[in-house]
């Protein structure tokens, strides 16, 4: 059941010194809410919320797996010593302090340090009576045991079920206590910024904790969990939190905690929550397969930014500019190009990156692709990749993009800090052209300048910029110069990287004349 309090009953309700039941505030404001107060919610679902204890995998265990991670061309995560500092993120547990060199990078001086194993915790509630566990991916993370406890000091060992990384989602499955409920999943879609909502857990490795706060905001995105269309709350999550649950004041589960943005390492009131709805097909799969597996179209894209759907024919900004569409990926082969906006996946109108980005994850077998290109909409069928395969399959790709050095009388000149050579029989054959093709090879580049900075590489062969052709040097300078005169917010560029056609979107509006740099 949905409620909504105002900021002051709220914060009348933490300040006074006597408990008042929910439904009494709620009455006085006209608002239906639940008639238990918020102690009777927080007895009814304690137990259900645990304390996951990991025993970690030893330095020299997590090294031997990763490395065979790396040599299969599956996704790997470089042992401490060489992928840095692995509690970066905010919301990673504490150890004990004698440990912790060798979490900031360092590799231990000592065999017998290589064979420790260190521990952490962290946070969980069960979902059924078959003893699910939702937690955190980050708190499972290199665990070679698990063992729960219950808020009376129950211990029970558990098993991993599965786990994502790209979602921070886990399961564990334990053999379900006695007397204990599992928590009930709430609508996480129907709550509102401003509904109060209240997050248990084992911060700091203190016993069960109960913090209460609002709904800041809703569809963050962050660049841990991409996948997910975090719900922000200011309630005081901290470390050991991770994996805990964020409920509604009816006690029903709408989040679940993964992260937190901080300076100081504590609360700074931004924490963000995996939305319950979305959190349940991700488990759903996990229980099923123990993994997930997530569609692959293999382009480059951005968001229409305001200006750019004008310069493309259309009549407002919306979908996902494809800036890239290698001819080897799924896209290409379904006929789409660079240059083309998607804005549609089966129907479905494309709102948002991290919308589209979950629409391409969520996609499996024959896929209808709906693409604005020369002023209309035109629909494709494609068959989607496995994400999996198509990383491992480019990470033992290379190409060269190197481009050798040219006459100094090739009618090259330095436009942003570029040097632009107009193409010429080494350019074509370097770059696997046809014979005639007309444009202009980046040759050289200033360091950091606005090429450079608006993300042009050595060998990119620039076509046209908006809807005229580059041929010359002076060309591409008298596009972009009238771009910076008529104060136009973007030039949409067309260009070959790779032997692949992109697009690249520069912003004009952040630029200085074309000749500082």
């Amino acid at each position: 059941m949905k409620r909504t309090l105002t900021a002051t009953l709220f914060a009348a309700m933490l300040a006074t010194s006597s408990l008042i039941p929910v439904h009494a505030m709620a009455e006085q404001a006209g608002i239906e809410l639940s008639d238990r107060s918020l102690a009777e919610v927080y007895a009814a679902v304690s137990l259900g919320v645990v304390r996951i204890n990991v025993i970690k995998k030893s330095y020299a265990e997590i090294v031997a797996e990763e490395r065979e991670k790396k040599e299969n061309g599956e996704d790997f995560y470089l042992p401490p010593n060489e992928r840095g500092d692995r509690d970066e993120d905010n919301d990673r547990e504490d150890r004990d302090d004698k440990n912790k060199e060798n979490e900031k990078g360092e590799e231990p001086k000592y065999d017998w340090q290589k064979k420790r194993r260190n521990a952490s915790t962290g946070t969980g509630f069960l979902i059924n009576h078959d003893g699910l566990i939702v937690t955190n991916e980050h708190v499972v993370r290199d665990g070679a045991r698990f063992v729960v406890v219950l808020k009376d000091g129950r211990r029970v060992r558990a098993e991993l079920v599965g786990k994502d990384f790209l979602t921070d989602l886990a399961v564990l499955r334990v053999e379900m206590p006695e007397d204990v409920k599992p928590l009930a999943w709430g609508n996480s879609h129907a709550i509102r910024i401003g509904d109060p909502v209240f997050a248990l857990g084992y911060p700091y490795g203190f016993d069960q904790s109960l913090t209460t706060g609002v709904i800041s905001g809703k569809q963050r995105q962050l660049s841990k969990g991409e996948y997910n269309p975090y719900l922000q709350t200011d309630t005081a999550v901290n470390k050991g939190n991770s994996g805990g649950p964020l409920l509604s004041m009816d006690g029903k589960v709408v989040g679940v905690n993964s992260a937190l943005y901080t300076r100081s390492g504590g609360n700074e009131g931004l924490a963000f929550s995996i939305p319950s709805e979305h959190a349940q097909g991700i488990i759903d799969l996990l229980v099923k397969d123990g993994e997930i597996k997530r569609g692959w179209f293999g382009i480059a894209y951005s968001e229409v930014k305001p200006g750019i759907g004008k310069l493309l024919g259309m009549e407002r900004d919306e979908g996902m500019l494809i800036h890239r569409a290698p001819d080897d990926e799924p896209a290409y082969q379904a006929g789409i190009r660079a240059g083309d906006v998607i804005v549609a996946v089966n129907g479905e109108s494309v709102t948002s990156r991290l919308h589209f980005r979950m629409q391409a994850a969520e996609a499996n077998g024959e896929t209808t692709v709906t693409v604005w290109r020369d002023g209309g909409f035109k629909s494709f069928t494609m068959i989607p990749g496995d994400m999996d395969e198509a990383k491992s399959r480019r990470r033992q790709a290379e190409r060269d993009k190197i481009l050798g050095k040219t006459p100094e009388d090739d009618g090259r000149k330095k436009v942003m800090g570029l040097e632009l050579v107009p193409a010429n029989e080494k350019a074509w054959e370097k770059l696997d052209l046809p014979a005639g093709t007309k444009g202009l090879v980046v040759d050289r580049m200033e360091k950091m300048g606005q090429g450079d900075q608006a993300g042009f590489a050595k060998g990119d062969f620039i076509t046209r910029i908006n809807d005229t052709d580059i041929v010359t040097p002076e060309d591409f300078e008298a596009v972009m110069q009238q771009a910076l005169e008529s104060n136009a917010p973007y030039a949409l560029v067309y260009f070959k990287r790779d032997g692949q056609d992109r697009t690249k979107i520069i912003d004009t509006l952040s630029m200085v004349d074309l000749e500082d740099y």
